[in-house]
């Protein structure tokens, strides 16, 4: 089974996270944001046991879609739900890796006039290869995709982002040693990989994708030194060609430095999460694009002694921006919710819920907000939803 983002650090596979059905609670948010509350609202868990959600898309106040996977057979199968405005509903998606592999989708995007997709990997029986989704006549269903390391290597997707019809951004990493960025666009007919840099002659991933229009995109992720440490790797679609942007590593290059996600609002304002390796505990990072050059910028953390990430972002204007993770250690695990003003980034309570809570993907409409991951309290692993609006 293949193990998720989490377990670079953590080294627990989703399905070793046990956990109870408890259910989820409210908490209070802080003040200076459009959103009111934080309220736990229980997305569906398809099995028993290792159910988890990694990315959530909200086009409008009263729909969002959620993906992840859901464990059955010992395997990965894709999870995708869909928030009505008042529950969440299972949708039937693809497993083209079958019964008996790993099938699972780690991110969503969703635009007006435009269909949602899902994207993420599967496993072949000898490789994995990239997986979009689509819904055509209420299903959502794969369509072709490029998978330049072969059929017997590693080509996953990791997020993607629409901004029309005729223009999305799926990005990830294909190969073994070396291992490279992978972009592919869709152009309004058919997925096609887009040359893409490699400052790495080792290992180069992208983990996260944000657009504001057909000719200004955002990628990063991380890629490996001379000095065998992850290094923040930002690149930017200007249009013609994705060139690479130098990016801070605060931790500096000894140290892991690595960005999970990327959320932008207009050509001056973009903003990057991860994490970075400081005084040996594991810690936020935040870097923001100014419309010059991106600056790392201060990032609330629970405890210097006690490891956090931030895996991902969204936001809604310059002043007003969420980001989501998890700090604590292996049994001990609690959701992290941090938010800008327009000043500075603070940390809000959040539903927390069971003894291991992590949120993985956030997104939001203009007055909604959703935040989602998995939870678990010694027992089988649940899906987690929490809504602010």
């Amino acid at each position: 089974m293949k193990l998720h983002r989490l377990t670079r650090f953590l080294g627990l596979p989703v399905a070793l996270i046990v956990a109870t059905g408890t259910a989820v609670t409210s908490a209070a948010a802080a003040s200076a944001s459009t959103c009111a509350n934080w309220t736990g609202v229980a997305p569906v868990n398809p099995t028993g046991d290792g159910n988890d959600l990694e990315a959530v898309a909200v086009p409008s106040p009263c729909d969002a879609w959620a993906v992840g996977g859901y464990v059955s057979n010992g395997h990965f199968k894709t999870l995708v739900e869909n928030w009505n405005g008042t529950r969440w509903q299972f949708e039937i998606s693809g497993n083209p890796g079958g019964f008996n592999q790993d099938s699972f989708l780690t991110g969503v995007t969703a635009v007006a006039g435009a269909s949602p997709w899902a994207a993420g990997y599967y496993f072949n029986g000898t490789g994995y290869q990239t997986l979009i989704e689509t819904p055509k006549n209420g299903v959502w269903t794969q369509v072709p995709t490029q998978d330049p390391a072969g059929p017997s290597s590693r080509n996953d997707l990791f997020a993607v982002v629409a901004t029309s019809a005729s223009n999305a951004w799926a990005v990830g990493q294909y190969g073994g040693v070396p291992e490279s960025t992978l972009i592919e666009r869709w152009n309004g007919t058919a997925w096609r990989q887009a040359p893409s840099p490699d400052p790495s002659a080792v290992q180069n991933d992208l983990r996260g994708v944000a657009a504001i229009s057909a000719g200004n995109a955002w990628a990063v992720g991380q890629y490996v030194n001379g000095q065998s440490a992850f290094q923040t790797l930002i690149l930017r679609w200007n249009g013609t060609a994705w060139k690479r942007v130098r990016s801070p590593n605060p931790a500096g290059p000894a140290n892991t430095n690595s960005l999970q996600a990327v959320a932008a609002v207009s050509a001056s304002s973009a903003w990057a999460v991860g994490d970075e390796f400081t005084g040996g505990v594991l810690q936020p990072l935040i870097e923001h694009w100014n419309g010059t050059a991106w600056k790392s910028v201060h990032a609330p953390t629970p405890s210097l002694s006690v490891p956090a990430e931030l895996i991902g972002v969204t936001a809604i204007s310059a002043r007003d921006a969420w980001a989501v993770g998890y700090y604590g250690n292996p049994g001990s695990l609690h959701t992290l919710l941090e938010h800008w003003n327009g000043t500075a980034w603070r940390r809000v309570p959040s539903p927390s819920p069971g003894t291991e809570a992590v949120l993985r993907g956030v997104a939001s409409s203009r007055t909604s907000t959703w935040a989602v991951g998995y939870y678990s309290s010694g027992g089988p692993v649940q899906t987690l939803a929490v809504h602010c609006c």
